[in-house]
C-alpha cells in the first residue's frame, strides 16, 4: 500500500472566505461542486483528480484541536507562507527544518480556524 491515506475534508464556517483563502494558496486547485444541497469545493491535483474537499454543514466546526492536515507543495515554502498571510491566513510556526533528506514544514491557521501545515523540500 502506497499511503494509507485516501482523503481530506476541511470544514469552513464561512464557505466564501475560506474557498477564496484555498484558491489563493492553492494556486486555483480548487474547484467547485453545484451539484449537491450544501457549499463544498473539491481540491485536485495537476491532473484534475479529486484530492479532497472543502464544505460547511452545520454539525461540522474547524478546529485548531485536531489532526494536522499537511499540504504538500512542489514550490518554494516561503511563497505559499507569503500567500497565506496576504489571503487572510496566520501562520503559527515558520518554516522549520525537519532533516535535510526529509525537507521543511510550517503551521497555519485558514481563516475558518483550522489548523494546517504546509511540506515542501525547500
Amino acid at each position: 500500500m502506497k499511503n494509507i491515506f485516501s482523503y481530506v475534508a476541511i470544514p469552513s464556517d464561512n464557505f466564501e472566505r475560506a474557498f477564496k483563502f484555498y484558491f489563493e494558496i492553492t494556486d486555483g486547485l480548487i474547484k467547485r461542486n453545484l451539484n449537491i444541497p450544501f457549499p463544498m469545493a473539491y481540491f485536485v491535483d495537476k491532473e484534475n483528480n479529486d484530492v479532497g474537499h472543502l464544505f460547511q454543514l452545520p454539525n461540522f466546526k474547524p478546529s485548531a484541536n485536531g489532526a494536522i492536515v499537511y499540504l504538500k507543495l512542489t514550490k518554494v515554502l516561503n511563497d505559499t507562507l507569503a500567500k497565506i498571510e496576504n489571503a487572510g491566513g496566520k501562520i503559527v510556526m515558520a518554516k522549520t527544518q525537519i532533516s535535510p533528506p526529509k525537507g521543511y514544514w510550517a503551521l497555519f491557521h485558514d481563516p475558518e480556524g483550522n489548523k494546517l501545515a504546509l511540506h515542501s523540500n525547500g
